[in-house]
């Protein structure tokens, strides 16, 4: 169906300073390929003022999508917002953004949420027009086991870094005093935590200092793809017990890729992982050790969560779906 699209334009919309991150960044890197495989010319705006007439307007995230909206609504064209909402944080937002995320939601063509907990909650608590749940996806056949066997490490992915309190929302300070913990039962264990160094980074290298643990915890910095992937097919556990996650992406992975994983129970967590993951009962340094621990003590816990994991995120959470239920509703709406 991407005939269907030949031809037409999207103005593909997402307020950032690093231009970079739209390609870098998974989530935003997916729906740019998915409106490009369909057909679409796409040109990307970072700032509203390279905003341009276009058929279809794609944003990412509700704060500024108020501007994109309103140039669409100019046109009469359609425009559709996606994004991690993060309710649990709305009513410490300033009063404007609250004023902005309303505005988003009422005059959107389609608010697309990528997990059934927002899709529900944020359309219960606000008039939200044309509320539709579409999941993120994983490519499962780049993300996929490896034939080989994993090794001791205990793999990170701190997201977009370890920066503006990301990496206390990722509990990357809880994983980095755990790390002793564990370590004293598995002594081959090493902890890869991947993403950027950024303002947070030095603290965090202070406290593996602190605890003596320079030899088994390792900070590569950003990676490549490749480099992302080979990492989820070796290590011998993905270790994310997040505070709060919209959606998981990187859990995700992780489970397409068959890494036994240990996280928790907030968030839409529940609704990646289901029954195919560890769920640590709180972030304290001893939960995530004990928890962890335990599942590196049992191979056949191993196997089997990993086995799970692999047919969940085939099941469930392949890019396909996303590309084909987005070009569903695209198409509606350039119909109408």
């Amino acid at each position: 169906m991407a005939s269907d699209f030949a031809g037409r334009t999207v103005c593909f919309f997402c307020k950032t300073d690093d231009p970079s991150l739209l390609e870098r960044i998974d989530f935003y890197a997916q729906d740019l390929r998915i409106l490009r495989d369909l057909g679409f010319e796409v040109h990307v705006a970072t700032d509203p003022r390279r905003l341009v007439r276009a058929d279809l307007y794609f944003v990412w995230w509700w704060t500024w999508a108020f501007i994109p909206i309103a140039f669409a609504r100019s046109l009469r064209r359609p425009a559709i917002v996606t994004g991690t909402f993060d309710l649990w944080m709305f009513d410490s937002r300033p009063r404007v953004h609250r004023m902005l995320h309303r505005f988003a939601l009422r005059h959107a063509s389609a608010n697309v949420f990528i997990s059934e907990l927002e899709r529900s909650a944020v359309s219960a608590a606000f008039e939200t027009r044309n509320p539709v749940y579409i999941p993120l996806g994983v490519d499962t056949q780049k993300l996929r086991p490896a034939s080989v066997e994993r090794s001791p490490v205990i793999l990170t992915i701190a997201g977009s870094g370890m920066d503006r309190g990301n990496s206390a929302r990722k509990c990357i300070a809880e994983i980095i005093r755990a790390a002793p913990l564990i370590h004293s039962e598995h002594p081959d264990t090493r902890f890869v935590i991947v993403g950027k160094k950024g303002s947070d980074f030095p603290s965090l290298q202070a406290l593996v200092h602190q605890l003596g643990a320079e030899s088994f915890v390792e900070f590569p910095g950003t990676v490549s793809e490749a480099e992302k992937i080979e990492l989820l097919q070796q290590c011998r556990v993905y270790l994310q017990p997040s505070r709060h996650e919209g959606f998981g992406l990187s859990v995700l992975e992780a489970m397409s890729c068959g890494a036994p994983v240990v996280t928790s129970a907030v968030g839409a967590l529940p609704e990646v992982g289901g029954d195919a993951v560890h769920y640590a009962a709180d972030p304290s340094p001893e939960t995530i050790a004990r928890t962890t621990s335990a599942l590196l003590s049992s191979s056949d816990d191993r196997r089997r969560l990993s086995a799970l994991a692999r047919e969940r995120a085939e099941r469930w959470f392949r890019t396909d779906r996303r590309r084909a239920e987005l070009e569903s509703m695209i198409a509606s709406l350039l119909g109408a």
